[in-house]
């Protein structure tokens, strides 16, 4: 059985997302750094169009709060700074609405070794305003990829031939005499 390193970085003052590589190799991660050190969560693709979507729906259905509360800091565990990266497994989002204030926990992927691994989990926390920033950019880097087949929706890699099930493998810009059409 595996133990957990929590670590939570409170109210951050940073929030980025990015993707890094090229369209179809991408690697996309969450960065949030706040005065209690720096977490770098890295996931696949999917989980951060998710992310993204859950922040959109929290900010559509819960309207601000027009005098939050101040929001509660947790106590710090250690003195040192904390500083994590990993490629999540699992990730929930949470939103108070007496501060208004939203947070996002992401646990390490266990991984299948012979002694029991020490997995590493993160708790941070952002404001309304932050909210809305992350999930424009996090819409902008995941819309960044390859563009999606317009009939079957799979990613189209740029420069290689595109076979698409809804029509059979058939490329309208070709020709079977090897003409292009376009």
């Amino acid at each position: 059985m595996s133990e957990f390193e929590r670590n939570d970085l409170g109210l951050v003052d940073y929030l980025h997302c990015e993707s890094i590589g090229e369209p179809g190799q991408r690697t996309f991660n969450i960065t949030a750094r706040s005065e209690r050190g720096e977490a770098v969560v890295w996931m696949e693709k999917e989980q951060l169009f998710q992310v993204g979507i859950s922040i959109k729906q929290f900010l559509a259905t819960r309207e601000s709060t027009p005098d939050p509360a101040p929001f509660p800091a947790p106590p710090v565990d250690s003195p040192v700074p904390v500083h994590v990266e990993f490629k999540t497994g699992e990730m929930s989002l949470q939103h108070d609405p007496a501060s208004d204030v939203f947070t996002l926990v992401a646990a390490d992927i266990p991984r299948e070794e012979p002694e029991p691994a020490t997995l590493a989990e993160i708790t941070f926390s952002f404001q309304r305003s932050q909210a809305e920033e992350i999930s424009n950019r996090l819409a902008a880097v995941v819309a960044a990829g390859r563009k999606p087949c317009p009939l079957c929706e799979a990613p189209i890699t740029p420069g290689e031939n595109h076979f698409c099930v809804k029509v059979n493998g058939y490329n309208p810009t070709e020709n079977p005499m090897g003409e292009d059409r376009s």
